[in-house]
């Protein structure tokens, strides 16, 4: 097991051969490359040692790294590329003697498994009755290679434009130090052969959306102005970028700041890390030497903290456990919105009957100070409305655009700010947070 991915064996530093792995063997570079014609296959033994016997002389090629948790590393004998580079999990062999040997480099990876789901009862935990919500995005972040793209200045001048294909589908890398992928399809997302390090993995302040091209690098482009200076207007500038729908990254939260300030912290403290060292520790080691970027991290909502040992193992660190997983679920509850029925209340009874017809006119909801946070126009043909993306923990007030209106239904008659004393206000809803009510029913009635 090659642990600093040199390529070469290091007995001193405890690079022990690895068991059960399989060995292939072929002629040509081509079929190596394809798995097909194989000469022979093997395994390694429990002492990670294998053979291929009673071979004619000649040039071989050997391939390795079949397994999902293993990751071929090149070394001096990797198969040569045209272009002058190499690759890694085929080695070319020389048969030309009675006996010879060819060690391989490998490191183990870790396979991890991300689930976004909607949190109905805000427990955390993915019930049965619970689903994995699409078109949410994940970002994950290696912290030691972040904080290298950001010092080389690689990180400025990554070029997106190449990138199209993997922003048209909502995934997209920044090398192999910053992953974006997005939930589709009903399945939880993937990230397989992951490398030792360190990790944060996180709820991303927008989704990248399937298809949405430009839309996408935009987003993108302003995340990377985040890490690399901190600076959130990019964002806040443009309250398309954030709309996820999502309570924890909603603009009216303060989670967007702390990713700015946060997560460049947290990058830079791992620079001042002795990762070889981290990644060797036992589990209170890995705690005591990570606390300034867990104290960091840990004022971040909707963010883990993981580590990959040098063996492939995961452990989830947030919250100052060390839980060894590879399964990390993210509960998200969708912001809360008023529905109903807007109608001429024709026989004044406060309920819509079938032969009702729908009314016409603009709501708004306000809060306390008189600030506009939705506003609709319903329709002329449809009686039902919605008003979505509501914030939590924040006292509204319903107010019908039209002011000779006369609401038929039960007008609230408690305190309405002196910023709304000129407004026809009808109703005063209030979502917790702590709450698991997200869904209110609001019937408009007007009388004729």
């Amino acid at each position: 097991m090659d642990k600093n991915g040199n390529g070469v064996k290091e007995l001193a530093k405890l690079e022990l051969s690895i068991p059960k792995i399989q060995v292939a063997l072929y002629k040509t570079a081509d079929d190596a490359k394809n798995d097909q014609n194989a000469v022979a296959k093997t395994t390694t033994n429990a002492v990670g040692m294998y053979s291929f016997t009673k071979l004619a002389k000649g040039t071989y090629f050997m391939r390795y790294g079949f397994e999902t948790n293993l990751k071929p590393v090149v070394q001096s004998s990797s198969l040569a590329n045209a272009d002058g580079t190499k690759t890694a999990g085929i080695v070319q062999v020389n048969v030309n003697q009675l006996m010879g040997f060819q060690d391989l480099a490998a490191k183990r990876t870790a396979n991890l498994t991300v689930t976004p789901f909607e949190d109905l009862n805000i427990n955390g935990v993915k019930d049965a009755n619970e689903s994995i919500m699409n078109g949410k995005t994940v970002i994950f972040i290696n912290l030691e290679k972040t904080a290298d793209l950001i010092q080389s200045g690689r990180l400025n001048d990554f070029n997106l434009n190449s990138q199209i294909t993997s922003a048209l589908s909502g995934s997209l890398d920044i090398e192999d130090a910053i992953l974006f992928r997005t939930s589709a399809k009903g399945a939880a997302i993937q990230l397989p052969n992951v490398d030792s390090g360190m990790y944060i993995m996180m709820r991303s302040p927008f989704n990248l959306t399937l298809g949405d091209l430009l839309g996408n690098l935009s987003k993108i482009n302003a995340l990377v102005s985040i890490l690399t200076t901190g600076d959130v207007e990019k964002l806040l500038d443009d309250p398309s970028l954030i709309a996820t729908g999502d309570a924890a990254t909603a603009p009216d939260n303060e989670y967007l700041k702390s990713v700015a300030k946060y997560v460049p912290e947290a990058i830079r403290a791992v620079s001042a890390l002795n990762i070889d060292k981290y990644l060797e520790a036992d589990v209170q080691t890995s705690l005591n030497m990570t606390k300034q970027i867990m104290n960091v991290v840990s004022a971040l909502p909707a963010t883990r903290v993981i580590k990959v040992d040098l063996n492939g193992d995961t452990y989830d660190l947030t919250g100052f456990k060390f839980t060894k997983t590879t399964n990390f679920d993210f509960g998200i509850r969708k912001l809360p919105q008023l529905t109903g029925k807007i109608f001429t209340d024709a026989n004044q009874n406060g309920v819509f009957d079938t032969s009702e017809k729908a009314y016409s006119t603009g709501l708004t909801v306000y809060d306390r100070d008189g600030r506009v946070l939705k506003t609709i126009t319903t329709s002329k043909i449809l009686t039902s409305y919605t008003m979505d993306k509501l914030p939590f923990d924040t006292q509204m007030y319903v107010g019908i655009n039209d002011a000779n209106a006369v609401f038929g239904g039960k007008k609230y008659s408690g305190y309405i700010p002196a910023s709304l004393k000129d407004k026809n206000i009808i109703a005063a809803p209030y979502f917790s947070s702590k709450d698991s009510l997200q869904n209110l029913t609001l019937d408009i009635p007007i009388l004729p």
